[in-house]
């Protein structure tokens, strides 16, 4: 029986404990499309069943974890069945001595971080909305956040991951300690594929000591483009900042709206840096002196509230309302500045800007803008290896433009690697690079 050809009681069937009403279904509702059904699975054993199922009935699966980005990527070709992974969020194994932790991929990263900080460690993963970000989505998705440069991204910090093929067969890469870590790296290679290639169920990271100091400071500028000049020279001064960010005036105050309360309606540059205290607090000197020769010259502000400034500050990415679209830009930080001025030009009417000067990392947000205009910018940024992606807009500009960009040469290695993994290509389909 195809996709097509099962409705709810045909689910009901093949299933056991499946959510069909549409209402509770919303939540799973990826650009105006609503999944036929959902499962809120709890163990390996019944992802693998599920899959299996699936495969047999050519079913698309698309995983679901904390549903913090589920507008990222193209609308699915498809979409049967969502796989709620958030009932698998228990801790697997824990080595403090080892510097070692497994975890189910339902889990989320405040969840994770709350229970290592009872033995002064943590992940070092930045991401937005930390309370319902999941393991396993943050994984699929695959960057680092506003603090790349100082951590990098999920792959530089998985050593073992267990998935579960389109057909249902487990499979396991890496390894619980790292010394034991060989052959080819399947984590690093299912990390930022989208869900495209099997559904992750289990991960296991390194991890590193909570500082001794963790302190940040905010400084307003006139402009935005005052804090980007400023925060650029405080990256090149302080390259052991732990993190570098301009702000626009609307930026600002939504994170101050946010919790972030060193932050008000005005352009601002903040910077944190941590480590032993006397390390921490040079970092920031040499920084804040590079910033005020920038031209940044009113007082400093601080705060013993960090996670909660930071994270507000984090959570921005995901503040677009439904009516605009975000813009993320990565390029070198050598050509940040000369990248916001090509943005800037040809969106004019752009807002809450927000810029990690020591990454090349920026965000914008807009009320409107048509294919057209998105060639012309990927024209423009090309040379200075500008990479823009569309993160969030309504389905229609979706279809109209490539959301991810030129594929490049790689796009044909990466379709190979589909078709070993998911041949019928029912996971995710269609939202990943170049229609995968």
């Amino acid at each position: 029986m195809a996709s097509a050809d099962i409705g709810a009681a045909g689910f009901a069937a093949l299933f056991d404990d499946l959510e069909t009403d549409s209402a509770r279904l919303s939540r799973y509702t990826i650009d105006g499309l609503l999944p036929k059904a959902a499962a809120t699975v709890h163990s390996l054993a019944e992802v693998a069943r599920i899959q299996s199922i699936a495969t047999d009935h050519d079913l698309a699966v698309i995983p679901i974890g904390g549903r913090t980005m589920l507008g990222l990527g193209m609308p699915p070709r498809r979409y049967d069945l969502a796989l709620d992974l958030a009932g698998m969020n228990q801790i697997v194994d824990y080595e403090p001595n080892d510097f070692t932790i497994t975890a189910q991929a339902g889990m989320t990263l405040a969840d994770l971080q709350r229970h290592l900080a009872t033995n002064g460690q943590f992940l070092p993963l930045d991401h937005p909305r930390f309370e319902r970000a999941t393991l396993g989505g943050i994984c699929a998705v695959g960057r680092g956040g506003l603090r790349r440069n100082a951590f990098g991204g999920p792959r530089d910090w998985l050593i073992g991951m267990r998935m579960i093929k389109a057909d249902g067969t487990p499979i396991t890469g890496g390894g619980r300690v790292v010394k034991n870590v060989s052959g080819y790296d399947l984590p690093k290679l299912f990390a930022g594929s989208l869900g495209t290639l099997g559904v992750i169920v289990e991960l296991t990271f390194k991890l590193r000591p909570q500082p001794a100091s963790d302190q940040i400071v905010a400084l307003n500028a006139p402009t935005f483009e005052a804090a980007l000049a400023a925060a650029q020279s405080a990256a090149k001064a302080a390259p052991f900042l732990n993190g570098c960010v301009a702000l626009s005036s609307e930026a600002a105050a939504n994170a101050g709206a946010l919790g972030a309360s060193i932050l008000h309606d005005q352009p601002a540059l903040l910077l944190r840096a941590n480590g032993l205290e006397s390390a921490a607090s040079e970092v920031l000197a040499q920084g804040l002196q590079a910033a005020r020769a920038a031209g940044l010259d009113g007082p400093e502000r601080t705060t013993s509230a960090i996670v909660e400034t930071w994270q507000a500050v984090a959570d921005l990415e995901l503040q677009t309302s439904r009516q605009h679209i975000r813009l993320r830009l990565g390029v070198p930080p050598a050509q940040l500045i000369r990248a916001q001025q090509i943005l800037s030009r040809q969106l004019p009417d752009a807002s809450s800007w927000i810029a990690a000067a020591d990454s090349g990392l920026l965000f914008l947000e807009v009320a409107a803008i048509d294919a057209d205009v998105i060639k012309s910018l990927r024209n423009e940024l090309g040379p200075l290896q500008g990479r823009l992606t569309v993160e969030t807009a309504q389905p229609e500009l979706k279809q109209a433009v490539n959301i991810w960009g030129p594929s490049g040469p790689g796009a044909r290695l990466m379709h190979n690697i589909k078709e070993q993994f998911d041949p019928q290509g029912i996971l995710n389909p269609g939202r990943f690079i170049d229609g995968i």
